[in-house]
């Protein structure tokens, strides 16, 4: 009688294991699928079918005396130097609009600190809260993302001086 109750205890032990370790089998790795990590959003441009350019975490924050400025980061992950285009539109204005050189394979980083690409922000009609449209164009494709504006009434928002440049 000690066997089977023995056997049947072993097999239930080897069934929990297995089901317990089979959950992550089917969930996707998340490193591997764009998603918004941060406040801003995120734009990909494709080409062939692949990714050949994209802007990550674009956000417009105001700073205490209502200046906007724009952050974001412009990756290219094709194997030339390309450039992106983007233009900010409020209420149908243009507030921004840049090209960035983006070397292959590179990110380049836009806003006021140090190593970082100052992008001119015009006058906003707009309150911290709104959405704004900002068109991505690169390598002839273009996609236009909703990009929110911010305050800095969180300390990772809090804008250093702008860079001389």
């Amino acid at each position: 009688m000690r066997r089977p109750r023995r056997l049947v205890l072993s097999a239930a032990a080897l069934g929990l294991a297995l089901a317990a370790s089979g959950c992550t089998y089917f969930s996707p790795v998340q490193t591997h699928d764009f998603y918004q990590a941060g406040d801003g959003t995120n734009a990909n441009i494709q080409q062939e079918g692949a990714l050949y350019a994209g802007v990550r975490n674009a956000v417009l924050v105001f700073g205490e005396d209502g200046t906007p400025v724009f952050t974001a980061s412009v990756v290219n992950y094709s194997n030339e130097e390309i450039t992106v285009e983007l233009e900010g539109t409020a209420e149908g204005s243009s507030i921004l609009s840049t090209q960035v050189q983006v070397p292959a394979q590179s990110t380049v980083q836009l806003g006021p600190g140090e190593g970082q690409q100052l992008v001119q922000v015009g006058a906003v009609n707009v309150v911290p809260g709104s959405i704004l449209d900002l068109e991505v164009t690169a390598g002839g494709q273009s996609t236009t993302i909703s990009m929110p504006t911010l305050e800095t009434s969180l300390a990772h928002y809090e804008l250093d001086q702008p860079a001389e440049g």
